[in-house]
């Protein structure tokens, strides 16, 4: 074993002396079989899932855009007095949610019939002093002092109207409290959305302040899917390409990708919108997705152990009548056994898949990585 290790050595030495200066390898057919080296033909586009051209496959997670997320929050202070929903029930729009004791919300409901009662006798004040100020019995200074009274009142009512409007009293619910003039203390919670419950943050009997989270409601169609591509991958103008869940008959387009990698795994990230099928995806789960890649015809499939890198380069060795010439690739995904790629092949050519260590080792003898 040592003396093949010394032979193979002596071998690896003379190829780099009498390498090209452009880099190419010498390398005789007797030279490749001492250092074990093989050769296969490059595999003209990519296996894809179907017969429509090329395709990747890559691992994605699903989630949901965050414009259809909402965190419905307690609008005042008060006790939970009754939940109507439960985690995953489907809900409409104003659909009540759970039901807040809340003396904060009698106090508020009392304000506000205070405040228009007073802007209704501001009002009235006005208009007769405007009859009497035409007839010269009263002065333009008081005028002026009813006018501002009566501004000041109606933007006390407004003011009044907008906190249980906040407190999300609906405009029935209003026509009510100034038709029965009785405040009650009860707050009906309603989805903004129509959805589904995620999340039941507050329990029942539980008091909250006010502005404190209770649900998250979200609608769950369509979702994304994130995906981390290599760098190589990720250069490539992916978006509006088609993207399907093979398993959950589920398919979109890429929406974008992103312009900064992660300085860790050296990937981009990759957003796809799914419309078709999206209600046959969990979110949080991780799935095998299938990108369509474009321009197909300019990739390759090699085998992983193939592809070297050098100096930041990714490259192959290609066969030639003397040896071996590196031939620049850009790495578009990569798996255990087999990588797909894009560089200027013509189909014919043959790379060396085996023994590729001793064609790097002899290339870096030329001048190092």
């Amino acid at each position: 074993m040592l003396n093949h290790a010394r032979t193979a050595a002596a071998i690896i030495l003379f190829i780099a002396g009498a390498a090209h200066a452009a880099g190419d390898v010498r390398m005789t057919e007797a030279q490749m079989t001492a250092l074990g080296v093989q050769v296969q033909p490059v595999t003209a586009r990519v296996a894809g899932r179907d017969s429509g051209g090329g395709s990747i496959a890559v691992a994605a997670q699903v989630v949901i855009p965050p414009q259809q997320v909402h965190v419905v929050s307690a609008p005042l202070g008060g006790l939970v007095e009754r939940q109507s929903v439960a985690v995953n029930s489907p809900v409409r729009k104003g659909q009540e949610l759970a039901r807040l004791q809340s003396p904060a919300f009698g106090e508020a409901q009392r304000e506000y019939l205070h405040a228009r009662s007073a802007a209704q006798l501001a009002k009235n004040s006005l208009d007769r002093d405007e009859l009497l100020l035409r007839d010269g019995i009263i002065s333009e200074a008081r005028h002026a002092a009813t006018r501002v009274q009566n501004a000041q009142a109606q933007a006390m009512l407004a003011e009044r109207l907008q906190a249980l409007r906040l407190s999300g009293v609906g405009p029935g619910a209003i026509a009510r409290i100034e038709r029965d003039g009785a405040p009650g203390s009860a707050i009906d919670v309603v989805s903004p959305i129509d959805g589904v419950v995620m999340e039941q943050v507050a329990s029942l009997g539980q008091r909250v302040e006010a502005n404190a989270p209770l649900f998250r409601v979200a609608r769950l169609d369509p979702l994304w899917l994130e995906i981390r591509l290599p760098m190589g991958a990720a250069a490539t103008p992916l978006t509006g390409a088609m993207v399907t869940v093979p398993a959950a008959g589920a398919r979109g387009r890429v929406l974008s990708t992103a312009r900064a990698v992660d300085p860790a795994s050296q990937t981009a990230l990759v957003r796809a919108e799914i419309r078709e099928g999206a209600g046959r995806l969990f979110s949080g789960s991780l799935v095998e997705a299938v990108i369509e890649l474009p321009g197909a015809s300019g990739r390759w499939t090699v085998p992983t152990a193939a592809v070297v890198r050098s100096a930041g380069r990714a490259m192959v060795f290609v066969r030639t009548p003397t040896g071996f010439s590196p031939h620049e690739v850009t790495v578009i995904s990569e798996g255990a056994a087999d990588s797909v790629v894009s560089g200027a092949f013509d189909g014919k050519e043959r790379i060396a898949v085996k023994g590729v260590s001793a064609i790097k080792a002899a290339l870096a003898g030329i001048g190092g990585e």
